[in-house]
């Protein structure tokens, strides 16, 4: 297990503040609102996954080429 460094604790901080105001600003909003938020929830969500996964693979996919231009050459 590695230790934390100064750059993961402080990514872990943001993190943690910007879901209590997400969740403080969703608390304050009226019924209103609520449908709207849920439906952002609805399409953020998925949207994020995906955008990891095509992050993950292209990065997988250039780690590949890299070491198949390297075994040819």
């Amino acid at each position: 297990m590695r230790k934390a460094n100064n750059a993961t604790i402080l990514a872990v901080a943001l993190l943690s503040a910007s879901i209590w105001v997400i969740r403080l600003a969703a608390g304050i909003t009226g019924g209103w609102l609520t449908e709207a938020l849920r439906v952002l929830g609805l399409v953020i969500l998925p949207t994020g996954i995906a955008a990891g996964l095509l992050v993950v693979y292209f990065d997988w996919r250039a780690k590949l080429r890299r070491r198949v231009m390297a075994a040819r050459d």
